[in-house]
């Protein structure tokens, strides 16, 4: 629940209160919820009311300037635009917003932020926020689940933008290991690219230095479809199982 006051702004007392039905929302699926505006002290013409879906990432400057953390669109919705307001009076609003599947996911410090804006006639823009959970789809959600059965750990989360690329978001997972047969590796990194029947896997192992080897980082992909899924759970674990190993290899001299 977000709630917001207006007070200070040229429009007192109004108060804006936005009602998620659901936190937590799949990726490609829709977020849906009611925005509901009461109060003020008279009549006030609210010009717009919007929502804006945001998230924290690193930001690639297209023009050659230093990456930068910042708040990024991922998703908005006009909701209304051109109301009166009475005074004492309520406004209820019905929301929904596509979240897109190239959406960076809710894990470790990632989050993504809903925010309501209000946008009333002779007064400021104000807004407030709230995190939403963004879930993964069905075939990134099996190679996670199949990482968690391998016993690795996720250990980070980094989002990057970079504008103008066909995929404008970014997202590495790494994860470190917890069973010791993987006692060389020191992490493993995931990336996922979305594709229609499903996502490209992007795997890379960094292999810890040993006696007499020295570190490396091999890199490798899986794809996971519906065809994949449809041969059930062990499948994706037994193509993650076989890649981190091939990748693992044997240890350099």
């Amino acid at each position: 629940m977000l709630n917001t006051m207006l007070t200070g702004t040229g429009a007192p007392g109004l108060e804006v209160e936005t009602v998620v039905a659901n936190r937590e929302v799949m990726v490609g699926h829709t977020l849906d919820g009611l925005i509901e505006i009461a109060g003020g002290t008279g009549t006030l013409q609210i010009q717009a009311v919007t929502l804006d879906l945001v998230v924290r990432a690193l930001i690639h400057d297209d023009k050659g300037g230093e990456p930068h953390h910042g708040l990024i669109l991922l998703a908005a919705a006009t909701v209304a635009t051109d109301m009166t307001l009475e005074p004492g009076g309520a406004i209820t609003l019905p929301f929904k917003m596509e979240i897109p599947r190239h959406a960076p996911l809710s894990l470790g410090v990632s989050t993504a932020g809903l925010r309501t804006h209000v946008a009333v006639e002779g007064a400021a823009d104000t807004g407030d926020g709230d995190a939403v959970r963004l879930l993964p789809d069905r075939w990134t959600a099996a190679v996670l689940d199949a990482m968690e059965t391998l016993d690795f750990r996720l250990a980070q989360s980094d989002v990057e933008h970079v504008p103008g690329d066909p995929c404008p978001f970014f997202q590495r997972l790494r994860f470190r290991p917890m069973s010791l047969k993987d006692v060389r590796v020191e992490c493993v990194d995931l990336s996922f690219t979305q594709k229609d029947d499903g996502v490209d896997v992007a795997v890379t192992v960094e292999n810890r230095a040993g006696l007499f080897s020295r570190a490396h980082e091999e890199e490798g992909s899986l794809q996971v479809n519906d065809q994949v899924l449809a041969e059930g759970p062990d499948k994706v674990l037994d193509l993650l199982r076989d890649e981190i190993a091939r990748l693992k290899g044997s240890m350099v001299a």
